[in-house]
């Protein structure tokens, strides 16, 4: 099958033999091949690229003005190709050379340090972000990243391996000094609703939530952050809709706000999202870290402060 760049490797290292030796007769010698076989790949060769690359009606051969250029190209072409199958032959599988992660902003406080180091244990190299989550599908899939940790599962998307890590309830954030009726429409008479931005999967989420349950809070105060909105809730500006992960990003504590549960179950989901088969079993390692330090770093902390989400945070087993 011919090759759509109009040469392979096997082309480009005849023409350069073929430069180097000056002859026809010795390139074949030194490639094994036929002298005929020379010939027609070199001729295979400029009538694919639509260009003369050596000049016949001279003995011995030489060079046109597009076949110098050619030759410098594919010399560099060759050289990398020679490098990357030396570096194959040798390169550890054990470790992998570089993998490249983006993790939904909440999860980076709550496993930040412990993960990059059980990810730096695994691989030669590394690289972690963070953002928001509807950006996350893009970025997996045009290969920006190998791996993402996300509160959108992409069910869309096919042929991908999901590894799910962590399911929490979606509740209502409050200053502390609060002490009226705990259902939202109550709560929403006395504090105005400092919502996510528009753009995020969370904010997204939280108004869906909040039509179903037929609610339409004037829509004044909007961040683009945890730490800025529950810090605006704890002195006193407003109330908030988040999540325990989210509430632990922003490192306030039970003092400054006062947690209470939405009337029904609503969940986020977080879940480890690769491409199938090309990790090994790296990625499955990685979600099984991530749980383990969920389970020490975070839950016990969030439970201590707020007891009774612990029937509700499930950090998953599988």
């Amino acid at each position: 099958m011919a090759s759509s760049f109009g040469f392979d490797l096997k082309a480009l290292e005849t023409f350069v033999q073929v430069v180097k030796t000056g002859n026809m007769t010795f390139a074949a010698r030194n490639l094994g091949m036929s002298q005929s076989s020379i010939s027609q790949s070199l001729s295979n060769l400029e009538t694919s690229m639509h260009v003369e690359l050596l000049d016949r009606s001279v003995r011995p051969m030489e060079l046109t003005t597009a076949g110098r250029y050619f030759f410098d190209r594919a010399t560099t072409m060759l050289d990398t190709a020679k490098q990357t199958s030396q570096d194959m032959r040798k390169a550890d599988y054990k470790l992998l050379r570089h993998v490249k992660m983006a993790l939904v902003d909440s999860m980076i406080t709550a496993v930040g340090k412990p993960l990059i180091d059980a990810v730096s244990q695994r691989t030669q190299n590394w690289s972690v972000m963070t953002g928001q989550s509807h950006l996350h599908a893009h970025m997996l899939n045009s290969r920006q990243v190998d791996m993402i940790i996300s509160d959108d599962p992409l069910d869309s998307i096919s042929d991908l391996a999901r590894h799910r890590i962590i399911k929490e309830p979606f509740v209502l954030a409050v200053p502390n000094n609060y002490h009226g009726p705990q259902e939202l429409h109550s709560v929403l008479q006395h504090y105005d609703l400092i919502r996510y931005s528009s753009g995020s999967l969370i904010g997204q989420d939280i108004e869906r939530y909040l039509r179903r349950n037929q609610c339409e809070p004037v829509a004044r105060l909007q961040l683009d952050n945890s730490f800025a909105i529950v810090s605006a809730v704890a002195s006193g500006i407003g109330c908030c809709i988040t999540s325990p992960l989210c509430l632990f990003q922003s490192s306030i504590k039970q003092q400054q706000v006062k947690l209470i549960p939405l009337k029904d179950s609503w969940y986020r989901n977080i879940t480890l999202i690769t491409r199938q088969n090309e990790l090994g079993d790296l990625p499955g390692m990685i979600a099984s870290d991530c749980r383990k330090i969920l389970n020490y770093n975070f839950l016990s902390q969030i439970t201590d402060e707020y007891r009774w989400l612990k029937s509700k945070i499930i950090i998953s087993n599988d």
